[in-house]
């Protein structure tokens, strides 16, 4: 007997996941849905004191290094009001703490119009800018069109001082002895700038701070602690949840470090103090009760069986890194037949695991004291790396996103992102009815 072809409709009525979208309208859309402020305690669906969910936009550094003549990103303003537009009530940004500190911050050309795939943090011009005024003229567009924003730092090796040039450089390693001094030094870092956005109204729209993106994305590769301890450095997409209590209490030591200055510094506002993970961890035994917010990522790529792994290989030209640069070699048009082609026939199983994995990090927030963290969802649902281009498709992409997210809609999560790709930077942003209808019911689910 042979199997029904899988439907998108057949799933989410199996699945009850709270109101139909047609009950959904444009007022209520922007509206706060019928929940309490959370605190610091994961009751109800509201985000502490805003009585709704966070429907996040990832907008990464971005916003900045494009908002250049040409760039995407050049008339800031609208694309805040497109963002609005969409169903977005929060952008996540980098704030690019040392660079707040700065008279003048160059950025040079790393991105040519036509030739090369979109990237994050591209640039087709070389230029300077004061990053104080960006960030509160920025604050002021999400003020007027009723935003709020995520103020986290993506600039590691600006931040730790060791490559003070562009976005991107990555810094050096340190010694285990020198670990305190480097984090706490990140710390002030952080608090000198607070002081300014706080003077510039950026911290009246912030809904939470997160002191580094990603935080096992840098510390894998960079401390000697972990090093010693034969942890290998970890990537987006991570799913498998590692059980070292030596290294869980190497990220206590680095984050506690990090967040207790910027707690302080900002206990006036009662802003959140977030943790930003890169895949399944231990999150309540690597934070403090200084934190507030977990914010999960899940970015594995799709399920592929031998055949179409085999298929996959052909297309990706013997390319075996997933980036930017590498993935424009690729047979682009064949990858977009078999990656759609594996989404389509594992769907039921990826949503499982999108599922099961969401489940599992609510699990894994109840912190030694008794705290409970809230959770988060700012990348999203995967995989981390898509080449852009007339060639690829997105409409399975768009189906496993939307999907994805409707699923983590019945569970407790105080805010969450639709794409890693939506954003003004990537054609997925030309279609505001996807955005729109996602955000929509996400924020009406009860």
């Amino acid at each position: 007997m042979k199997t029904p072809p899988f439907s998108r409709r057949h799933f989410l009525k199996a699945a009850s996941l709270t109101l139909p979208l047609s009950a959904v309208s444009a007022t209520q859309l922007t509206a706060a849905p019928n929940a309490r402020a959370s605190g610091s305690t994961r009751t109800g669906r509201g985000y502490w004191d805003k009585k709704t969910r966070l429907a996040i936009s990832m907008w990464d550094f971005s916003w900045l290094t494009a908002s250049h003549p040409g760039g995407a990103y050049e008339d800031l303003e609208r694309r805040v009001a497109e963002a609005k537009e969409r169903g977005y009530n929060t952008l996540r940004v980098d704030c690019f703490p040392s660079r707040v500190l700065e008279a003048e911050s160059p950025f040079e050309k790393n991105w040519e119009p036509g030739a090369d795939l979109p990237i994050w943090g591209q640039r087709s011009v070389t230029f300077t800018c004061n990053v104080r005024k960006k960030v509160a003229q920025l604050a002021e567009y999400c003020r007027k069109h009723g935003l709020w924003l995520g103020l986290d730092s993506w600039d590691k090796g600006h931040m730790f001082g060791s490559l003070p040039g562009n976005i991107g450089g990555d810094a050096k390693p340190f010694a285990e002895s020198d670990e305190e001094r480097q984090f706490t030094r990140y710390a002030q870092i952080w608090v000198k700038a607070l002081k300014l956005l706080r003077e510039d109204g950026v911290l009246e729209r912030a809904v939470w701070i997160a002191p580094m993106n990603e935080v096992p994305h840098f510390a894998g590769g960079h401390l000697a602690s972990l090093a010693n301890l034969r942890v290998q450095p970890k990537n987006e997409g991570e799913t498998k949840l590692s059980k070292n209590q030596k290294e869980d209490a190497v990220y206590r030591r680095i984050n506690h470090w990090m967040g207790e200055a910027i707690k302080a510094e900002v206990a006036r506002e009662k802003i959140p103090l977030s943790y930003s993970s890169l895949g399944a961890e231990n999150y309540a035994q690597r934070l403090t009760d200084i934190y507030d917010v977990v914010d999960i990522h899940f970015m594995p790529d799709v399920i592929l069986d031998a055949q179409e792994q085999k298929a996959m290989t052909a297309a990706r030209h013997g390319v075996k890194s997933f980036h930017f640069a590498e993935m424009a070699k690729f047979d682009l048009k064949a990858f977009s037949t078999v990656w759609d082609a594996a989404c389509r026939k594992h769907y039921p199983a990826m949503l499982n695991r999108a599922r099961d994995y969401h489940q599992s990090a609510l699990q894994r927030l109840t912190l030694p004291s008794g705290k409970t963290l809230d959770a988060i969802i700012t990348e999203s649902f995967g995989p981390c790396f898509w080449p852009d281009h007339p060639l690829v498709s997105w409409d399975w992409y768009k189906h496993y996103n939307g999907d994805a997210l409707r699923v983590v809609a019945a569970m407790d999560f105080k805010g969450s992102s639709l794409s890693n790709y939506a954003e003004p930077l990537f054609t997925l942003w030309q279609d505001p009815a996807w955005h729109w209808t996602g955000n929509a019911y996400f924020l009406s689910a009860s």
